[in-house]
């Protein structure tokens, strides 16, 4: 059989390595650590599914070389308690030939807000702060020459560990207007020193010697990797001044390889494009690695939205770029690379770019995962999936996404599975959020899914609502109840007048919209916003209110901002802190949630409540007692979001079958099993 992927699975040469595929698992904040900032052993467990997974190189999350005080997004390389760490991540990838580099940098400026208020401050060359209104603008301690030695001394000892734990190398991150940039930028950097200087070049001398001192204490055995970010601000560097960067590197005669990416977490506009989200169309940034190719012959690696192995088989294919930068793609499936080598793409968990699971659990403290892998971040106790002991008959009634993932690990485990779903397709709310603009992507979800049941012989039963007769005329050993959810309307009055619609409603296309539109937002999820462009979009005057701080508060922060962002673009007004009292015949009776003012909104001609659900319990109700084994899971249990119905159901499908059905152990100590009126979650 031919190889489907010819250049993604061939093999390269980076400085001393040669590595057996073109891709690169990029560093990212797996955020799996202490708060004093060392890996754990879910750590470890993560970044070993990725190397069992197929890939050719790993990357650590970003680590620092010195205490800045914000341990939430980086390791502390400048612990020597790290070493053991590494070295039990090392061993996790080298068991499958799979180097592992460490991401070392320093936040310069950028330390993250408030920690310079509790004894960290931020340093940089200058005492400038970044002229950016969207951020905190601190002024920073300007570097004296002993700090910066100091700060030298550190990178060496930080290098050190890495070579005491095993590693294989380190990436230097040089980017999101971070120490690095700040020197190099002439707005950041106005020393008279030799650090300083009127041009780019003039001013590498710090990353130099940064350089020099990594090198000497890794050795020429180990690889050397620089990632570069074009800060989209003018203040810091672009894509232009990094071409010139990475020549005059590569004639240093030091480093290995480049890794080209882009965005200033800090900053929203320019942070959104860290982590792009479904806004942007796959490949969307060949640009970046493509521009340096141009000025370097060191091997290249480029990212961004490659969420499919072929955009990467492009990518190598047509010489964007020499090797392929996955985060969020091997977040959604560990086994892309085996996947796509095996010819096997029909198996992959496409990356839909939602940002919810990934950056949404980091922003919130959380260890990342994905909106439909649940195994991501469970990967020590979910990875393997034990056969059952016994085939048992299982009926799913209900197919959205906890009824999907149940029927699907309940089959994989070998039951047999019926699955009753009342609608024309699976998906459940899926199917909703699929046909708000730019979110059609969501159908990668429902897609996987079909393929999935289809492949594992589960009978799938379509516009077939099941009642409780109809469940037990199956003679089953288990029943999974996935109902899902009706619309909730909040306790308003007025709030069945017949132009008070839902969210669903609207987006259904079941209902009538006026000229002049009210959204109300009482989650501060998507459902508001994303219904609010629709209606925006059919030519209407719209309004969001909450009484939230803003509009889509509880969103990830990359897809908020693009939303936000179309929003605003289409006229549509946001308005925070506001409460719904009364909807009457044209008016809204509103007041503000801090003062308690009222005030009354005139010429409202539809108001549309996106306020999630309201379980769709009936059926567990009616079975309850009846069945030996019942599991109520998803929106029936509480109207929650996908990816929380979709552990779920893995949960459900796992338990099935197993001594005491439903309480199987649960792989976080804060997700108690729950035992309700004789059904368990």
């Amino acid at each position: 059989m031919p190889d489907p992927f010819p250049y993604l699975f061939s093999p390269i040469t980076v400085g001393p390595y040669t590595l057996r595929n073109r891709i690169m698992n990029t560093g990212h904040a797996a955020h799996f650590q202490t708060g004093d900032g060392l890996p754990t052993q879910r750590y470890v467990d993560y970044v070993g599914e990725r190397a069992k997974g197929g890939i050719g190189i790993a990357v650590t999350g970003h680590t620092v070389p010195y205490h800045d005080g914000d341990a939430a997004l980086s390791l502390a390389s400048y612990d020597d308690r790290i070493v053991p760490m590494y070295q039990r991540m090392a061993a996790a990838t080298h068991a499958h030939d799979v180097p592992l580099l460490a991401q070392l940098g320093h936040r310069g400026r950028r330390v993250a807000d408030g920690a310079a208020f509790l004894g960290r401050p931020s340093k940089a060359p200058s005492a400038v702060p970044p002229p950016d209104f969207s951020a905190p603008q601190l002024v920073p301690h300007a570097m004296t020459l002993a700090e910066i030695e100091e700060t030298l001394d550190q990178f060496s000892a930080a290098a050190r560990r890495t070579m005491a734990g095993d590693l294989d190398g380190v990436e230097l991150s040089i980017g999101m207007d971070y120490l690095f940039p700040n020197f190099l930028s002439a707005q950041a950097n106005r020393r008279e020193d030799r650090y300083g200087g009127a041009t780019l070049e003039e001013r590498m001398t710090f990353l130099y010697e940064t350089v020099d001192v990594v090198r000497d204490a890794i050795g020429r055995g180990r690889i050397l990797g620089i990632r570069m970010y074009d800060d989209h601000e003018d203040y810091s560097l672009r894509l232009d001044d990094y071409k010139q960067v990475a020549r005059l590197l590569e004639a240093h005669g030091k480093v290995d390889y480049f890794n080209m990416w882009q965005g200033i977490v800090p900053s929203p506009r320019s942070g959104r494009t860290h982590w792009p989200a479904h806004y942007y169309p796959p490949g969307a940034f060949a640009h970046l690695p493509r521009g340096i190719k141009e000025y370097v012959s060191l091997p290249v690696v480029g990212a961004g939205r490659l969420d499919s192995p072929a955009v990467a088989e492009r990518f190598i294919a047509e010489g964007t770029a020499d090797l392929v930068g996955m985060a969020r793609a091997l977040i959604a499936d560990p086994h892309l690379p085996n996947k796509a080598r095996e010819g096997r793409t029909g198996d992959i968990r496409t990356c839909i770019a939602c940002t919810q699971s990934c950056v949404g659990h980091v922003y919130v403290g959380m260890g990342v995962g994905c909106i439909y892998n649940p195994v991501t971040g469970r990967e020590g106790e979910w990875a393997v999936l034990p056969p059952a002991t016994e085939r048992c008959k299982v009926v799913v009634a209900g197919g959205g996404p906890a009824g999907m993932e149940a029927a699907r690990i309940a089959a994989e485990r070998g039951h047999e599975v019926v699955l009753f779903e009342r609608e024309a397709r699976l998906g459940g709310q899926v199917n909703l959020v699929m046909r708000t603009p730019a979110r059609d992507n969501f159908e990668e979800i429902i897609l996987f899914f079909e393929r999935q049941l289809a492949k594992l012989g589960v009978e799938v039963r379509l516009r077939t609502e099941a009642g409780a007769g109809d469940i037990l005329a199956e003679r089953p050993d288990a029943v999974v109840v996935a109902t899902g959810s009706s619309a909730f309307r909040p306790e308003v009055i007025g709030n069945h007048r017949r132009y008070v619609l839902t969210a669903r409603e609207v987006i259904q296309g079941n209902a009538a919209v006026g000229e002049n539109v009210l959204v109300v937002d009482t989650l501060g999820r998507a459902e508001a916003p994303t219904v609010a462009e629709l209606i925006a979009d059919m030519g209407r005057k719209v309004e969001i209110v909450t009484g939230l701080a803003y509009v889509g508060c509880e969103m990830p922060p990359p897809a908020w901002h693009n939303l936000m962002e179309r929003l605003l673009d289409k006229g549509v007004t946001l308005t925070p802190f506001t409460g719904v009292w009364e909807i009457e015949d044209g008016s809204v009776e509103v007041y503000n949630v801090i003062s308690w003012q009222p005030r009354t909104m005139e010429g409202i001609d539809t108001v549309v409540l996106a306020s999630g659900g309201i379980p769709a319990d009936a059926l567990a109700a009616a079975l309850s007692g009846k069945v030996a084994e019942i599991h109520v899971i998803g929106d029936c249990y509480q109207p929650r979001d996908i990816e929380v119905a979709v552990v779920d159901g893995h949960r459900a499908g796992r338990a099935i079958g197993a001594e005491g059905a439903g309480s199987i152990d649960d792989p976080f100590p804060d997700e108690v099993s729950i035992e309700a009126r004789g059904i368990s979650r």
